[in-house]
């Protein structure tokens, strides 16, 4: 049986995906190869000729406030490309190449422009979820030399596993404690479990366990049923009990513990006033940004200074993405979690909710707003966000149809 046009775009977005993803980090494929810069580079370009192209002739599309804000996001990129050549001295190009884990965002409009619904969404989501889950098994076999990971380490009395696409994990797991909340089907609850093992057992992140918790707590509280309330109180004394009786959860709070007793020494504090004030080149860097560094210009010897000194973006969250973007690049964010968790509570939103809330979780102390591994689940939870508000008629525009791409049919 020959596929239709709806599954040959379903293949290709996922083929993307695994490529923005550098193949789950399989490290049999180095990050920075010959092989998968290119293909991400080109891959970007290719979402970004799509983009330009149905920009231009295709009509019929409804915009919403959504829409514009992550436009206005890529106006960001290119002001701060130009900041980055006018400060700095980095080509423009040069910038183009490093931006090109970025330009997974415009896969947000290819998806409009097929008009893909959240059903099609959703199964990609489900897809990469179960995929990550393998990803996850994968490495805990070929431990102590995991097959896929870009940092993999023994510490706090077990392994420590990061590989692309645990954003994912998180987002599907919250999928299907949404649909258990709903559905009242146990195996979704399964599951939801096996990815809560995978993103704290097998990375040890103290982060990541507060993320879970938050995010199913939030998924108890918006779910219409009865005695949730209750529930949801003896979800939270139950955690604080687990958490304080288990001897697993001991080099976790003496972690935490160490890290209040020395806060003011700690790097990040370092990290967070390096970024935010002697980084910056001028007024113009601290509203547009810096740009992303690439390898040409100085730009990129700051950042690998702030290194040796043991200042990484990826410790500092919106504040590394300011020091990219500048303070509209920030204000695009908070702009995002506003849509997300203003949504109706119309049963189907509890997930995407979650999985923001997630994001914000790190958003001081880690870096998920813009890890390679966690945009494209991020992308896909703006699109179904999108979906969430055209069901509700929410700020649309309508233009002219000539409907020159339509997977539907």
């Amino acid at each position: 049986m020959l596929l239709s046009a709806k599954n040959i775009f379903m293949f290709i977005i996922a083929g993307i995906i695994i490529i923005f993803l550098q193949y789950f980090s399989l490290k049999l494929i180095p990050g920075e190869s010959k092989l998968v810069t290119p293909l991400i580079f080109g891959s970007g370009i290719s979402l970004i000729g799509i983009f330009l192209y149905n920009s231009l002739f295709q009509k019929g599309i409804k915009y919403n406030k959504l829409d514009f804000v992550i436009l206005l996001f890529f106006v960001n990129m290119i002001i701060s490309a130009a900041m980055a050549n006018m400060y700095w001295g980095q080509s423009f190009f040069s910038s183009l190449v490093g931006y090109r884990f970025f330009y997974i965002y415009f896969l947000y409009f290819v998806l409009i422009f097929l008009k893909m619904g959240s059903e099609d969404a959703e199964k990609l989501v489900k897809v990469f979820f179960f995929l990550s889950i393998a990803v996850f098994l994968i490495d805990v076999v070929t431990f102590p030399n995991p097959l896929f990971a870009y940092r993999d380490e023994e510490r706090r009395g077990g392994m420590t596993i990061f590989f692309f696409g645990q954003g994912f994990t998180f987002l599907g797991g919250f999928y299907y404690l949404d649909r258990f909340i709903h559905k009242k089907k146990v195996l979704y609850l399964l599951y939801f479990l096996l990815s809560a093992i995978c993103l704290f057992a097998l990375t040890q992140s103290r982060m990541n366990l507060i993320a879970l918790a938050a995010g199913a707590l939030l998924i108890l509280l918006m779910g219409n049923w009865k005695y949730k309330y209750l529930i949801s109180a003896l979800f939270v004394v139950a955690s604080f009990v687990i958490y304080n009786s288990l001897s697993f959860f001991e080099n976790f709070k003496d972690a935490n513990e160490n890290e209040i007793q020395y806060y003011q020494e700690n790097v990040r504090v370092e990290a967070q006033h390096y970024f935010l004030t002697e980084l910056q080149a001028g007024v113009p860097t601290i509203l547009f940004g810096n740009g992303f560094p690439a390898k040409d210009g100085r730009l990129t010897d700051k950042y690998e200074n702030a290194k040796l000194l043991g200042l990484f973006t990826s410790d500092v969250g919106l504040t590394g993405f300011y020091s990219y973007f500048g303070v509209f690049g920030v204000i695009i964010w908070i702009l995002l979690f506003l849509a997300a968790f203003r949504l109706k509570n119309n049963g189907n939103s509890g997930y995407l909710k979650a999985y923001f809330l997630t994001l914000l979780t790190s958003a001081f102390t880690g870096y998920s707003i813009f890890e390679p591994g966690y945009m494209p689940a991020t992308v896909l939870a703006l699109f179904l966000i999108r979906c969430q508000m055209e069901s509700n008629d929410t700020d649309s525009i309508n233009i002219e149809d000539k409907g020159l791409i339509n997977i539907q049919s």
